[in-house]
């Protein structure tokens, strides 16, 4: 295969309709963990039906999926009878078959060549550029960086022919098949075990599907892009769509189990900057859950990375975020300057759950420059799910639902003028359609409080040394403010009577977040309220970097 077919766009603006032509290169090597394991004696099963001959050729029986001799082949439909399945061998994940060259790979009666490639957009690096020295017992792993386009055509691939009879040879630059074998799948969808690797592992991930004409033709593909951070998911049929970076709406026809030839894993690049990535596939098959994605030797580890662009001329980094996976848990770690984006730019570094401000600086008025945080929810344009973490968070739910949420939020070193602070937001109703604010309530947790500032209320407490959770609070409530539909919305404020005190800050662990939803009952936080959305982060007044300002540790779990 000398060119594969790319569904490309950036994560952030969208990208071009259809798809771009990339190089490919016909590459992969061996199977994974479990693939070399002695047949269990007597085992057996048949091999699967062959591929339809073309113009009267034979097709090649699958091999077989259960560990021990494959029996013959079936007849191909339009073609003549197929050739004896393969030996299989091992005790599942996805396994060589006897006569395949190295990078050949086979997974049930899946089976092809694994390859790399990259959109002829763009400077974009791939190593490996085939998989032929791959050791069996690793995963398919790729790294480089996905160059920058001014129409977000950039994209970097890890391909695998799913219809493939073994070739000669799978290694980089070897012409593939003329005509592309195909297969329909069954299931719901592609269940995948894949990790992210690397100093960032912010970048997009995405799924394409494409049948025999895919290549040259974008009404025979569809992509999908990967909500979850990393680990075993499954991405139903139905999610895949020809634009599948587009709004809802705009996406086109959704997949509907068209013959399918091989299964494209891709990173997408933008406009603005290049974007670096490692990440590894442990397996892939159709199945109709999680956990009926293969096993396999990479494992989820450190999630670091950066969000933010040191640029004052415009806000294209003021609002970047990225995801992670913690504990099962997700969390999103956004740079949120909508005080005052034009003059505000700073740049987070996060690992896992926690983030220091390590660039740039800002000023705000009245109201602070930025909010740097990490949250569950489901707020702002998610991309798609992407920017969600409602694969774990449970929400929304409502307040009286909830039987406890334990949160911890440590925070260590300084900068000019900040809180340190919860903003939790609440709803009358389940939210249909986007929403970027509180819709019908906030609560505010301030453990730090800023001489000179002051929450919603103003600077005259509404009751003093309220105790919620162990400590005392003083309590300031207001309405929200600012005009739009919102702005008679409560907000209640739990403030650190003592100000510029930082003793809660590495204090204010595992504590029961409901604790203080109950204490907001009287001033209007209702319990047949929803909770949609959690944040902990820094309200920043004035400065940035160059104090060391961090969250240490951010985890907040909803408990039914």
């Amino acid at each position: 295969m000398s060119l594969a077919g790319a569904c490309s766009s950036n994560d952030d603006t969208g990208g071009p309709i259809g798809g771009v032509g990339a190089t490919a290169n016909t590459s992969g090597s061996g199977s994974f963990a479990g693939s070399t394991g002695v047949p269990t004696a007597g085992a057996s099963s048949a091999g699967t039906t062959g591929n339809p001959g073309t113009g009267g050729a034979s097709a090649t029986g699958g091999s077989g999926s259960v560990a021990g001799n494959a029996t013959g082949g079936a007849t191909a439909t339009g073609g003549t009878t197929g050739t004896g399945g393969t030996a299989g061998t091992g005790t599942g994940g996805m396994v060589n078959t006897g006569a395949a060259p190295a990078g050949y790979w086979t997974e049930k009666d899946w089976h092809g060549c694994a390859w790399t490639g990259k959109g002829m957009a763009g400077v974009t690096t791939v190593d490996p550029v085939d998989f032929v020295a791959k050791p069996p017992a690793d995963a398919f792993c790729m790294k480089g960086s996905v160059g920058t386009d001014p129409m977000s055509g950039s994209v970097a691939l890890l391909g695998f022919n799913i219809a493939q009879p073994p070739p000669a040879s799978c290694a980089a630059g070897v012409p593939g098949p003329a005509v592309p074998g195909s297969v329909v799948p069954t299931a719901d969808g592609i269940a995948v075990n894949f990790v992210k690797r690397g100093t960032n592992t912010a970048f997009t991930w995405r799924v394409q599907i494409q049948g025999p004409k895919g290549e040259t033709d974008a009404t025979d593909r569809w992509c999908a892009t990967v909500k979850e951070v990393q680990g075993k998911v499954l991405v139903k049929w139905a999610d895949f769509t020809p634009s599948c970076w587009a709004e809802a709406g705009m996406r086109g026809t959704p997949y509907a189990k068209q013959p399918l030839s091989a299964v494209v894993f891709t990173v997408p690049g933008n406009k603005d900057a290049a974007v670096p990535y490692d990440v590894c596939v442990n397996g892939f098959t159709y199945g109709t859950k999680p956990e009926d994605a293969p096993d396999g030797p990479a494992v989820v580890g450190t999630q670091t990375g950066t969000v933010g662009v040191a640029n004052t001329t415009d806000n294209t980094g003021d609002f970047k975020r990225a995801k992670v996976l913690v504990d099962g848990e997700e969390y999103i770690i956004q740079n949120n300057n909508w005080g005052n984006p034009l003059s505000s730019d700073l740049i987070l570094t996060y690992t896992n759950n926690s983030f220091k401000i390590t660039g740039g600086t800002g000023s705000g008025a009245s109201a602070p420059a930025s909010f740097p945080s990490i949250y569950i929810g489901g707020n702002g344009n998610t991309m798609n799910g992407v920017y969600s973490t409602k694969g774990t968070d449970k929400l929304p739910i409502q307040i009286k639902d909830i039987t406890s949420l334990p949160s911890t939020f440590r925070y260590s070193g300084s900068t000019g003028q900040f809180n340190a602070a919860y903003d939790i937001w609440f709803s009358n109703t389940i939210p249909t359609t986007e929403y970027k604010d509180g819709i019908n309530g906030f609560v505010m947790i301030w453990l730090r409080d800023p001489n000179g500032k002051e929450p919603i209320g103003g600077a005259t407490p509404t009751a003093t040394n309220v105790m919620v959770a162990g400590q005392a609070w003083n309590v300031h409530v207001g309405p929200r403010g600012d005009g739009g539909p919102n702005a008679n919305a409560p907000v209640v404020n739990f403030v650190n009577p003592q100000q510029d005190n930082d003793s809660r800050a590495q204090s204010f662990k595992n504590v029961n977040l409901k604790e203080f939803f109950t204490a907001a009952e009287k001033y209007g936080i209702g319990p047949n309220m929803y909770l949609t959305d959690v944040f902990g982060g820094f309200e920043i007044w004035q400065g940035g970097s160059g104090g060391n300002l961090a969250v240490d540790e951010f985890k907040a779990v909803v408990n039914p």
